[in-house]
């Protein structure tokens, strides 16, 4: 869901030394980029300049040449066992944490304050009656993994989201308008925001998002038999248990899994946020691109197609205007 680009992901004999970083200070390689990669390299570097974004932009040239990364970390003690990140979508040099101290982030402990009131809003659209409703008016409500690379995930695991890479769902939203503006007002560094549902007694086998230049970030919904560790995730070689109301902040491109041991089906708030060893000028340059897969126009064409495509990624960034007395069943209060 949140990697960059699924094209040319073959897997390389060696991928830890393909993707070690051998270029020199000035030139970058090139050779053999499909011709839209092509146009994004020199976008990118007239845009923002090329020394500023060389990281995303080697990102981005190993990912259109199937370059993967992959490195074990630990296992040196007899008492730690390695862990594994694996990505195709990698900028080199950002620090790789488990799990991070989530209250070091203001817009964590915001979103916290908040959970009070997104988790009310979400109980009262998802209670069992209203289900159906919420299905009919919704934009692909409770949908299931859509890539191949996401199989892992299996058939428990459904998502409802209100924000994809920079651009919000409005119907959905329209549906959840609490919830989007405490997202909006927390001034989360999110890419992406989803509820994510798993079901009842079901298990999410060890996977990577193969990404690392987001963090994962959840805000724990519904947590059945909450505390008593049934609803459990570990990244790597630690496992933590979700808590109602609180955050986690975490690296998934390091391999994961996650269990839910109850009879009921567990629920989360969901964020893709930007890792905050990115510069500013590298948040932007990896917007851009996903800006650009989502309209190529931006950089396959040029005057009125290109216009238009610039036009219409401004509509689609805008926040969502809500009607009066929207939300579900029409009281936003």
């Amino acid at each position: 869901m949140n990697s960059l680009s699924r094209r040319r992901m073959s897997t390389l004999e060696d991928s830890t030394t393909a993707t070690t970083d051998n270029t020199d200070s000035t030139q970058l390689d090139v050779g053999g980029l499909s011709q839209f990669a092509k146009l994004v390299v020199d976008e990118i570097q007239d845009r923002f300049g090329k020394e500023e974004t060389r990281r995303v932009l080697e990102s981005w040239i190993n990912l259109d040449k199937g370059i993967e990364h992959d490195q074990v970390f630990g296992g040196e003690d007899e008492d730690k066992e390695s862990y594994r990140q694996f990505a195709h979508s990698y900028v080199p040099g950002l620090q790789v944490q488990l799990f991070w101290d989530e209250q070091q982030f203001e817009w964590a402990r915001k979103l916290e304050k908040k959970a009070s009131v997104i988790i009310n809003e979400f109980t009262k659209v998802n209670k069992q009656r209203n289900k159906e409703k919420l299905k009919n008016e919704g934009n692909n409500v409770w949908a299931s993994a859509l890539t191949e690379d996401a199989n892992s995930y299996g058939v428990g695991w459904k998502t409802l989201v209100l924000n994809d890479r920079g651009t919000w769902d409005p119907q959905n939203c329209e549906l959840f308008p609490k919830t989007a503006r405490a997202v909006r007002d927390s001034g989360i560094p999110a890419t992406e925001v989803f509820f994510a549902s798993m079901d009842p007694n079901s298990e999410i086998k060890p996977h990577s998002d193969f990404t690392n230049f987001v963090l994962t970030c959840h805000l724990a919904i519904d947590i059945p038999e909450n505390g008593q560790n049934k609803c459990r995730l570990t990244i790597g070689n630690v496992t933590k248990e979700w808590l109602n109301g609180k955050v986690m902040l975490f690296d998934t491109s390091v391999m994961h899994d996650a269990i839910n041991e109850t009879d009921e089906t567990r629920y989360i708030l969901m964020f893709r946020v930007w890792h905050p060893d990115l510069t500013d000028v590298e948040k932007e340059a990896l917007q851009f691109i996903y800006d650009c897969i989502l309209l190529p126009d931006i950089v396959a064409s040029t005057g009125e197609r290109r216009e238009l495509a610039l036009k219409q990624l401004e509509t689609l960034r805008q926040f969502p205007t809500f009607k009066r007395g929207s939300g579900f069943g029409g009281a936003s209060g």
